[in-house]
């Protein structure tokens, strides 16, 4: 495992340019951590990409007939 100091200084040490993607994949890193506690259920991941009405409630008989 590396040193947290060992980190830092290779960060210090970064151009400028390099430090913008570091930047970028410690936020994916923190975006990551927080997105695991929640599982949606399958009928969450679906809902908006049928057409028609996004709630299906305009005409719902249509839809389900």
């Amino acid at each position: 495992m590396q040193d947290r100091d060992a980190i830092i200084k290779k960060i210090q040490s970064l151009a400028d340019t390099d430090l913008k993607a570091v930047a970028d994949f410690l936020r994916t890193l923190e975006t990551k951590k927080g997105t695991g506690k929640h599982k949606t259920d399958a009928l969450s991941r679906v809902i908006g990409i049928c057409e028609g009405p996004s709630d299906l409630a305009e005409k719902h008989d249509s839809y389900a007939y």
